[in-house]
């Protein structure tokens, strides 16, 4: 009799907040729990039966059931007891071959006022080898694909072993996700949540995938992803933990990502980094990037804050690559905040903020950032030429294993300010601490770096104009502060701590240098 109360204030509380109208359970409709029962027609039964009379919740009780693609309809909440599990058929013929789009086990094309919701577990079976022809195979299947939906709320449900991306949310708009749990080992391009769209909020989820974690994408022209609050998760991912792009024709805009951690990822078989030569790699299973923001496929890039990141075993803490993949217009890379940010990194390619030849990345502001650096960067690691790679795939070893600073480097950028940056260093690293290659307007305030012993420069520029650098402090003795390579002009130092550096700069930098204010060495 208690269990019947509380199930039945359950359902009161679920058609209250999302949807009215009866109750479907998927046994009153043939479904049963049994591995060797295909269930898809009698759970679909439920869902156009629900549909048909307005709309309510279709009730999985606890227990396994198998089945092919389901295909939610308009006013349908999908609810899964605790205990209940959809877990997809190994068999091919149970997923219908969409004319434009694969296939998914839970799948929704232009519907409103739909959802998942309850403490059970979707699990596509994506483990299964019959899913496994490839990485390009048609076979692979989302756990759950919604395109063109409206009104869409996905709460508290596990979402388990996909075979290709776990949660696809397509040109969708004013989409919740809360709470949910994804994982997903089973096999390449098992991205955790994939958005495109607009009005979407993501919050206290858990994921732990091979491939990006948080994949922001944008596949319409002139149909950007906008209003966006990502908060309170906990990712890893063997590729990205926090991703915008690959893919941005239609651009982001207006997008805020607060409160996450980064953490170390499940270990598997496909991205172990035992298996590559990657010079300075101090960990087998790792996040490639743990903020990455790529702009490669046009689009505009702006308003994108991020705020309150703590992340472990990451290759590359942050990312940022502006570019020109294919040949639409290259977009526009502007107004990105990303602050109070601890970082722990394990490899040398640093942290970077990249446009290519003529397009810049511009108004970049990254303040209150402790990285942790392993160190071990050699003196050939500084001379060695960066390439442009302008049409390669954008990821954190497009320019190979290392690059001439372990802090950040930058090419090609505009309006650029470092404030409160902390590196600390595990061993010594022979390489600079910041490296800016044709930049323009560049501010560097209070950075400083536990146990800089290299004799490089703390800072090298090349084709710099109008760089600032105030509040500069040092724990040891620095030879030099900053190498010129030349057609660089306006350096000012103002209110450095300098008195533990014996070189400010090398002889012909002298004459575009300006300081005031500034604590010098005594001898």
């Amino acid at each position: 009799m208690k269990k019947f109360l509380i199930l039945t204030l359950l359902f009161i509380f679920i058609e209250n907040i999302y949807c009215s109208g009866c109750i479907y359970n998927i046994t009153d409709y043939g479904a049963k729990s049994d591995t060797a029962f295909l269930n898809t027609a009698f759970i679909q039964n439920a869902i156009d039966i629900c549909h048909n009379n307005g709309g309510g919740t279709v009730y999985i009780p606890t227990g396994l059931y198998i089945s092919g693609t389901l295909f939610l309809k308009d006013n349908v909440m999908l609810y899964l007891e605790r205990g209940a599990t959809i877990k997809g058929s190994p068999n091919l013929n149970d997923y219908p071959r969409l004319v434009e789009h694969r296939k998914g086990l839970i799948h929704a094309e232009k519907a409103h006022r739909i959802g998942i919701m309850g403490t059970g577990t979707i699990d596509a079976n994506g483990g299964h080898p019959v899913f496994h022809e490839g990485p390009n195979s048609p076979n692979r299947i989302y756990v759950v694909n919604f395109e063109e939906c409206t009104e869409v709320k996905i709460h508290d449900v596990s979402f388990l072993n996909a075979s290709f991306w776990t949660l696809r949310i397509h040109d969708c708009e004013h989409v919740q996700i809360h709470g949910i749990t994804i994982k997903s080992p089973t096999y390449f391009n098992n991205d955790g949540i994939d958005l495109d769209g607009r009005n979407i909020t993501v919050s206290d989820c858990i994921i732990d995938c091979v491939d990006d974690a948080i994949c922001i994408k944008s596949h319409i022209i002139g149909r950007p992803c906008e209003n966006i609050a990502i908060t309170n998760c906990i990712v890893s991912s063997n590729c990205n933990a926090i991703k915008f792009g690959t893919v941005s024709a239609g651009g982001f805009k207006n997008i805020a990502i607060a409160n996450c951690i980064i953490k170390r990822p499940s270990q598997n078989d496909y991205f172990d980094y035992r298996k590559y030569t990657i010079p300075g790699v101090t960990d087998n299973y790792v996040n490639n990037s743990g903020i990455a923001l790529e702009l490669v496929d046009g689009g505009i890039f702006e308003q994108v804050v991020i705020n309150n990141i703590t992340m472990y075993n990451t290759l590359t803490p942050i990312f940022i690559r502006y570019a020109e993949r294919r040949n639409p217009p290259v977009g526009i890379m502007k107004d990105i905040i990303i602050s109070n940010v601890t970082a722990t990194a394990n490899s040398l390619m640093t942290c970077s903020i990249t446009g290519i030849p003529g397009h810049y990345a511009e108004n970049i502001k990254l303040s209150n950032i402790i990285l942790n650096c392993p160190g071990r960067g050699r003196k050939e690691h500084t001379t060695r030429e960066i390439p442009e790679k302008n049409k390669s795939y954008p990821e954190n070893k497009i320019f190979g294993a290392d690059l001439p600073a372990y802090g950040f480097y930058v090419r090609h950028a505009n309006n650029i300010t470092f404030n409160n940056i902390q590196f600390n260093l595990n061993t010594k690293d022979d390489r600079h601490a910041i490296c800016l290659d044709d930049c323009n307007n560049i501010v560097i305030d209070g950075t400083n770096t536990i146990l800089h012993e290299s004799e490089s420069a703390y800072i090298r520029v090349r084709q710099v104009n109008n760089l600032l650098v105030s509040r500069f402090t040092s724990n040891c003795i620095l030879p030099l502060f900053l190498k010129n390579d030349g057609n660089s002009s306006d350096i000012k130092f103002i209110g450095n701590d300098f008195s533990k550096l014996r070189q400010l700069c090398d002889e012909d930098t002298k004459s575009i240098v300006r300081s005031a204010g500034n604590l010098l060495f005594n001898e």
